[in-house]
């Protein structure tokens, strides 16, 4: 072969292998078209760099056969590395072809391949200062060399500056963009533009909003956003989950479902147009899926509680993850199917995904399963239930049945999760211990006054000018979190407080009512 195309597919034979390593390990794409694209061209280069490598073998064979004497040391290293780099290729394609997500296996798999491809040309281009050539196969082998060494410094300093700036915060999911910076303040407040709208049923709308230019959301597939609408000049807080995939981190899906007497339901539905501008602050919620902890997974959804577990399925499908999914998703009928095509479609993409739907007012032809939710729909579509995590996400009586009948079936309470936010937090009414009004003190911002045992906390203490950090006020974020130091409280729910929390006195205010006088550290 010509030194020059020699020199040429060389260079490209080590580019090749170090553009897949850069490829996997920088997270192309930041949509799910974009990776899909960025998926392709993967393989295209994995491909052609096998091509190469076949080519190579079949010249090197060709050189071998016309010794007569004694293969030289060198030689010999450089059929040993290209037997060993034949089943390590062998190997990627089928990982790549059959487990997709194992993202950890074909990471190491390109990066050996790279190493292998680099130390090949390598050999070959340090022979001529081993073995003696005229001056123009040396300056030719020096200029292979310092190239595919600059390609390969640049390779690793791409990856370590990639490293700082993707790799995940504590706790972060895998697979989930960690949070920059300016993201981490929960309680800054993002300033979103209407940007799409599209019907889901005759009573449903898919709204898209996009972030500020510059701006990008990191949240976790199941999280919600807490929404500050103007509706008629009123501020009016709802709490809606994000149904696209974290993946897509410029612009997020919310379906809300027009309820009866629900202003912002009816007004999302009826009256908000292209460029609507609101003010929404988050993600929330621990009600979201990791995929380092969920491998067998069951997704339970009523009416609009499918718009959680889209978010789940999305994401799963975007990044291939190798997750055993199953759907069970109860309506009143055909009509009130919410993403019924963008449910088929994730199915046909996705080996292990299965689905089953409920209907409790089905038409007469309907084949699939009628009524409510039952033990019998669990024990036929859901197969070994006690390995499985599962997710609830309905009106509070339909995730109510659906606890019991999974501790029935044998479920252990801690693979349970709930969504339970969804309009204003509804409190029980309780007696205070006297007849008249409680005091209420502030302690760091000396504000003392009165309110009556029915009385919010939050909302109390923002008539009179304390203004306390909150988010979902639902008691789901956590973000109101306050300190406790004298009184007693009856709070809802206690969902976002950890058992240190609760032993240090932290209460939750938009979720509490006074029982006694307070005194709260703020």
């Amino acid at each position: 072969m010509p030194i020059a195309a020699s020199l040429s597919l060389a260079v490209l034979f080590v580019f090749l292998a170090g553009f897949n390593v850069w490829n996997m390990l920088g997270g192309r794409g930041k949509s799910a078209r974009s990776s899909r694209l960025w998926a392709q061209l993967h393989r295209a280069c994995g491909y052609a760099f096998i091509a190469l490598f076949a080519i190579f073998v079949y010249c090197m064979v060709l050189r071998v056969r016309g010794l007569n004497d004694e293969l030289p040391a060198r030689l010999i290293l450089h059929v040993g590395l290209a037997l060993l780099l034949a089943p390590l290729l062998f190997v990627k394609v089928i990982v790549a072809r059959y487990q997709k997500g194992a993202r950890g296996l074909l990471t190491a798999l390109g990066i050996s391949i790279f190493a292998f491809a680099f130390t090949l040309v390598a050999i070959n281009a340090l022979a001529p200062y081993l073995h003696g050539a005229s001056a123009q196969k040396v300056h030719l082998a020096t200029t292979m060399t310092i190239v595919a060494v600059s390609l390969f410094l640049a390779l690793l300093g791409y990856l370590r500056s990639s490293d700082d700036q993707t790799k995940p915060a504590a706790g972060t999911p895998a697979g989930v963009p960690a949070a920059r910076p300016e993201n981490n303040h929960r309680r800054e407040a993002w300033h979103l533009t209407l940007a799409r709208i599209e019907t889901q049923t005759h009573d449903a709308k898919t709204l898209r909003f996009l972030l500020p230019f510059g701006r990008e959301l990191t949240a976790r597939p199941g999280q919600f956003l807490t929404f500050e609408w103007m509706i008629d000049g009123n501020p009016v807080t709802r709490s809606y989950s994000i149904c696209s995939s974290p993946t897509q981190i410029r612009s997020v899906d919310i379906t809300p479902k027009r309820v009866e007497n629900g202003c912002v339901s009816q007004f999302l539905n009826d009256r908000a147009k292209i460029g609507l501008t609101v003010k929404a602050r988050g993600p929330y919620g621990k009600f979201y899926f990791d995929p380092d902890r969920h491998k067998k997974i069951v997704l339970i959804a009523a009416g609009s509680g499918i718009t959680p577990m889209m978010a789940i399925l999305r994401y799963i499908d975007d990044l291939c993850i190798a997750a055993d999914v199953t759907l069970i998703y109860c309506v009143r009928n055909e009509h009130d199917v919410f993403f019924k095509d963008d449910i088929d479609a994730i199915r046909r993409r996705l080996e292990n995904f299965h689905f089953a739907f409920v209907l409790s007012q089905p038409r007469t032809e309907w084949t699939g399963w009628k009524g409510r939710l039952r033990r019998e729909v669990l024990e036929r579509e859901v197969d070994k239930p006690a390995e499985s995590t599962f997710f609830l996400c309905g009106p509070p009586a339909f995730m109510e049945l659906g606890r019991s009948l999974l501790k029935e079936i044998g479920v252990d309470s801690s693979r349970i999760l709930q969504e339970s936010f969804g309009g204003a937090v509804a409190a029980e009414v309780h007696t205070s211990v006297g007849n008249g009004p409680l005091e209420v003190r502030f302690s760091r911002s000396s504000v003392v006054y009165n309110l009556s045992p029915n009385d919010n906390l939050l909302e109390s203490a923002e008539r009179n000018g304390v203004l306390l950090p909150s988010g979902c006020r639902q008691g789901q974020c956590g973000t109101c979190a306050t300190r406790l130091l004298n009184g007693k409280v009856e709070m809802v729910t206690e969902g976002a407080l950890t058992d240190e929390q609760r032993s240090q006195g932290i209460i939750l205010p938009c979720v509490s009512r006074p029982v006694t006088d307070l005194t709260l550290d703020a």
